[in-house]
Parts: C-alpha cells; structure tokens; sequence
C-alpha cells in the first residue's frame, strides 16, 4: 500500500522484526489478537515495532511494551511549543542541543502512547515526560507512572522503549 519504495522497504523492515519476534517465541501468526484500538498482541506476549531512516525496531515483552524511532534532524520547536507540555517545550530550547531534546522526547513520547495501545488518541500535551541526569519519568494528571523508560542514540537515530518491566540491561542489533 506504500506507494514509496523506502516506506515499503520500511514496512517490509518492521514485518520481518515481528516475524523475528513470533518465531523466537514459537508463535503463529494467526494466534495475533488486535486489541480495541488495533495494538497487536498474542497471549502473554507483547511486542511493538517502528522505523525511520536506516532502522527499523522492535521489542516484545511479556508485559505491554512500546517503542519508536526517529531520525535526528532539525528540531520541530513548532509541533513541540503546539503539542509538548510547557515544561518539555523549555527542556527542549534551553538544551545544549535542541534536535536531541527535541527527539529524545518525541520517541520516549510515541513509545509511551504505543505502550499504551491507545497511540495518537492520547493527545501528546496529556501526560509530561521529565527527563533529569540519571531518570526518565512519566507524569499523567500529576502522578508518576509505573514504567520504565529506556533512551539511546545511535548513528543520529533516537530510539525509546516503554515497558511495564525492568528495562533491558543490555540492547541487541540484528542485521537482518
């Protein structure tokens, strides 16, 4: 349905990492449920996948999980003064360097929603991100979250995972 062939070589990127996933868990792909707002799932496994530029990403956990991945590239100060909460909006522009800020909240945001299952329906500006030096947290109506936020850069891509768990102590690349 791509009519681009790098989104198609996206699409096709994220289909094998889930196909990766539900073979590693001897899981058929006719066993997926779609939850009510459509996040894929298979009994006591989660899994989630996302791509942008060169990758392509996915997680799976035994609890629900959400990722996401952006290029880094100039900052969006537009969408972050329309859609970030205040507080996100100053960490952005008052940072040594904005494009990071900027993406760093973005996939730690859209990996928060897509943990959630409730994706763009949860309106952006509804829940802060509070990044400090050694802590990420989630505040939704002025209370702290119960997830786990794990961040990191590489080859200026910004990549997040949400989980409901311990973040992973350790990240994996496969070359696919």
């Amino acid at each position: 349905r791509y009519k681009l062939a790098d989104d198609r070589k996206h699409s096709l990127g994220a289909g094998l990492i889930i196909n990766k996933i539900l073979n590693e868990n001897n899981i058929d792909i006719n066993s997926i449920y779609y939850g009510s707002n459509g996040k894929p799932y298979v009994d006591k496994i989660f899994f989630n996948a996302a791509h942008s530029g060169n990758f392509a990403f996915g997680v799976s956990s035994d609890k629900e999980i959400g990722c996401d991945v952006e290029i880094i590239k100039k900052p969006r100060l537009d969408v972050a003064k329309r859609f970030f909460t205040e507080n996100e909006y100053n960490y952005i522009i008052h940072s040594e360097n904005t494009s990071n800020a900027f993406y760093k909240l973005w996939t730690i945001k859209e990996s928060y929603i897509k943990q959630s299952g409730k994706g763009l329906r949860t309106p952006l500006n509804s829940f802060e991100i509070n990044i400090n030096k050694d802590t990420i947290t989630v505040l939704e109506n002025n209370k702290e979250k119960n997830c786990y936020i794990t961040h990191f850069e590489f080859k200026n891509h910004s990549f997040a995972i949400c989980s409901m768990e311990e973040p992973p102590l350790e990240i994996e690349f496969n070359y696919l």
